[in-house]
């Protein structure tokens, strides 16, 4: 457990001492950051993209509706820290510095805790398999979008926020489980997703062998859910308090959702509204994750198609795959990885699946999979096993470079 640790800490390390170098000798293509830090420094580097937005509502709240579409979660955290524990800072560096220096510290330590609490959940699921619990948490210590996850973002601190729920459900403790997933859809808007554990488990486990117990299931995953959704909920009450006091097209709709509207209005997203011709770049840019995907879906499926497609009511006991990446106790995860692949491939920026995947375990544990089987000694898997770790380690090393000097991808 202390090496998953030690590997976490040498990444953050490594990455932040190579985007502050990359930095001084690149500078930024954008002048953005500069502007709004009033300045240059080693920081500059970590303010990039949706970095930008949120140290402004981190400073100055939420100012224009689009803005919404980035959650407060992290912004507000930045700013208890910046105006409590980091105060002393802002006489020093400015607010808007400490903000930023608040908001990677954040990001970082997310990062660390999520690397060993992925490591426990992996033990979680599979007791006796600490070899993939291991190979899963490098496999994330080495996440491509490395600059993201250390830079002012919400990806580190919902990954650390959507595994230690999924560990606490692992573990029957639903309340906890409901509570903290809560507190992550006020992060990102995804966790609300994060409900279908508890209709899976309370609802889905029950329907094959007893409907009675099912229908009481529903009652029980109500609570559960409601709570899962509360912080999303609280955010979109907030911003129609906030911006419908103007005459706004989406303030009369019937369900009033501002993250809806937003999300099509200013960003341009919508169920294959981003197949263009012009975006076959950014299709190929994620083309490597989603072909992960397939393969790591494909494989799980085919081991055993009876319990995927029953929902777990049937399976070959002779294909069980006790604590592998077969188990069954990762059948729901399954589900979930199956659904978002679904979901970003179609309604999503595409290219986004790189980060939008860091808080997905399935993801790590067929990557994990991958490399024992390659590196160890079965020995098989060998070159899909390379590829992987290639495209990790230049994929990491170049984005690092280009999201120091502020150029594409995003």
């Amino acid at each position: 457990m202390k090496s998953i640790y030690v590997i976490a800490i040498a990444s953050r390390l490594l990455t932040i001492a190579l985007g502050a170098l990359i930095y001084c000798f690149t500078g930024s293509y954008d002048s953005s950051s500069e502007i709004q830090l009033k300045g240059n420094s080693f920081l500059t580097a970590f303010l990039r993209w949706d970095s930008l937005y949120f140290l402004h509502i981190a400073d100055q709240g939420y100012v224009y509706e689009q803005e919404t579409a980035f959650f407060p979660l992290l912004p507000y955290l930045a700013r208890l820290a910046t105006n409590t524990v980091f105060f002393p800072l802002q006489s020093v560096f400015g607010k808007r510095y400490t903000l930023l220096l608040s908001g990677v510290v954040f990001a970082n330590a997310s990062f660390i805790l999520a690397a060993g609490t992925l490591y426990r959940l992996t033990l979680a699921l599979m007791p006796k398999n600490k070899a993939l619990a291991s190979a899963t948490a490098i496999a994330f210590c080495l996440s491509p979008p490395t600059m993201f996850m250390s830079a002012f973002n919400s990806e580190s601190v919902f990954a650390l926020l959507s595994f230690k729920g999924m560990y606490w459900a692992a573990q029957k403790r639903y309340l906890s489980a409901a509570a903290i997933w809560g507190i992550a859809s006020a992060a990102r808007s995804n966790a609300i997703i994060y409900s279908g554990f508890f209709i899976y488990d309370f609802v889905v486990k029950q329907l094959w062998h007893d409907k009675k117990t099912a229908i009481i299931g529903i009652l029980k995953a109500i609570p559960y859910t409601l709570l899962t959704m509360s912080g999303f909920a609280l955010f979109q009450y907030y911003g129609y308090s906030e911006f419908c006091v103007l005459d706004r097209p989406w303030c009369s709709s019937k369900l009033p959702l501002l993250y809806s509207f937003v999300q099509k209005e200013y960003w341009g997203n919508g169920f294959l509204s981003y197949y263009e011709l012009k975006q076959i770049p950014n299709f190929l840019l994620a083309a490597p994750i989603i072909m992960i995907s397939i393969l790591g879906l494909k494989a799980y499926i085919q081991h055993d198609y009876i319990r995927f497609l029953t929902l777990g009511a049937l399976q070959q006991k002779t294909k069980l795959g006790k604590d592998t990446f077969f188990s069954s106790s990762l059948l729901a995860h399954m589900y979930l990885w199956l659904f978002l692949l679904l979901f970003v491939t179609t309604s999503m920026h595409v290219q986004v699946i790189i980060r939008f995947f860091t808080s997905l375990p399935p993801l790590y544990w067929y990557i994990g999979h991958i490399w024992i089987k390659g590196f160890g000694p079965e020995n098989s898997s060998t070159r899909i096993a390379n590829m992987i770790l290639g495209y990790f380690v230049f994929y990491g090393l170049s984005g690092i470079v280009l999201y120091s000097a502020f150029l594409p991808p995003a």
